[in-house]
């Protein structure tokens, strides 16, 4: 089962505070309290208790007794299903329909889902198909985030996010379908630029990653763009860095936090042009992540310090585009630390080394957009992805030869 996304899809007013309606009595009364309580902390707010209960004169002593538990019982049932989370997903999945898309194959695998590439045969098109793969009940806690965070994903309209088309369930496992990007991770490309000299033409890797097929348009040889992407062209690597903030500042007027911002979720075309992906597990990774005792994900290395304690704004979501910027200019992570126990000290505090020091050829402008972004205070951090993006396009209108490496310095490259 699948339905299209309205962007008049969301939760209702009555649960982001006081209800609209009036209550029950008795015991339903409070039960409905309760469940108003619960969704606002499904929602990832912090809800004061004694501010939540003061909210009820007549039985705020009853509330301030009953919601603990509720809270309890909640949180057991989250740490029951990140438990089921954590497990290893099948070699194969056997799956050839989801709602009415027929699965074509596997193209993708992340922390929190399985993406197929996939027919729609009523519009005649392919799609990218995101499979949670474990199974939860329609209100289990993911499945409920997956949902509503799809819902919020399929209302951003802009050129570099990927755009979401449906959503639906099927045997309690949960999907959406999105268009398909013929495209690679950028971390595809750092690890090829760590590669082959710095030198990378996409037409190849893309190829590489998404094999021709026949009857798929876009990768015919009329259509290869004999595109080369640089690593030490800094002006390449500033237009991607602009096109991902572009992204994230529309999103953040949108009022939306991607809060998972990294490399393997930007994609690069064909063409050069960036798409954000996966706003839909943001919250449900990062709950995962913090509250696991499993190995280190990736998703841990963007994450800003505050994350930790379940603190989210737009300087947030900066501070993982400092980190991603940071990997795109020195070709290795900010912080490479083996165990989850001292990455998340060296992120809590700051051990980074700056840019500089790792590739002195990266423009001086470059490396303090990235400290900026990364500053252990957040207070010192951009406070806007508005003012980001100026420095960005201040840095893309410096003249590139500037940028360019003295003779001596390219003499000692070659030799």
């Amino acid at each position: 089962m699948s339905e299209e996304l309205s962007s008049a899809e969301y939760p209702s007013a009555e649960l982001c505070g006081l209800p609209q309606r009036s209550l029950s009595s008795g015991r339903d009364q409070i039960e409905e309290i309760a469940s108003i309580y619960l969704e606002r902390l499904r929602k990832g707010e912090r809800v004061d208790l004694e501010t939540f209960a003061a909210r009820y004169p007549s039985m705020e002593n009853e509330l301030k007794e009953f919601l603990p538990m509720v809270a309890a019982m909640e949180d057991w049932k989250m740490q029951r299903e990140f438990k089921a989370a954590q497990l290893p997903f099948p070699e194969q999945i056997e799956i050839t329909q989801l709602g009415e898309f027929r699965i074509i194959r596997e193209i993708a695998r992340g922390g929190m889902g399985v993406v197929f590439e996939a027919e729609q045969p009523t519009l005649n098109r392919r799609v990218a198909v995101k499979l949670l793969p474990w199974k939860f009940p329609r209100k289990s806690t993911l499945a409920e985030l997956f949902l509503r965070e799809a819902r919020t994903a399929a209302r951003l309209q802009h050129p570099n996010i990927v755009p979401v088309f449906s959503f639906g369930q099927q045997d309690e496992r949960y999907f959406y379908a999105m268009q398909l990007i013929h495209g690679i991770g950028l971390d595809k490309l750092i690890q090829r630029w760590s590669q082959d000299s710095g030198i990378v033409s996409m037409d190849e890797l893309i190829a590489e990653y998404h094999p021709p097929r026949s009857g798929r348009s876009g990768h015919s040889s009329a259509h290869y763009s004999k595109r080369l992407l640089r690593h030490d062209s800094w002006l390449q690597i500033g237009k991607i860095a602009s096109q991902i903030v572009s992204a994230v500042r529309y999103a953040h007027h949108s009022g939306t936090l991607h809060r998972d911002i990294k490399p393997g979720n930007l994609l690069i075309d064909l063409h050069g042009k960036i798409w954000i992906t996966d706003f839909g597990l943001a919250m449900a990774q990062e709950k995962l992540l913090v509250e696991s005792i499993g190995p280190v994900a990736g998703t841990l290395r963007y994450m800003a310090p505050e994350q930790f304690l379940q603190q989210f704004d737009e300087r947030t979501d900066l501070y993982a585009v400092g980190a991603t910027l940071y990997e795109l200019c020195t070709l290795q992570p900010v912080f490479s630390a083996k165990t989850k126990s001292q990455l998340m000290e060296d992120i809590e505090k700051g051990r980074l080394i700056p840019p500089r020091k790792v590739r002195p050829e990266i423009p001086v402008q470059l490396e303090r957009i990235i400290l900026k972004c990364m500053n252990l205070d957040r207070n010192l951090r951009y406070a806007t992805a508005d003012q980001l993006y100026a420095d960005l396009l201040r840095f893309l209108n410096t003249p590139e030869k500037q940028f360019q490496p003295s003779w001596w310095r390219r003499l000692l490259r070659l030799s």
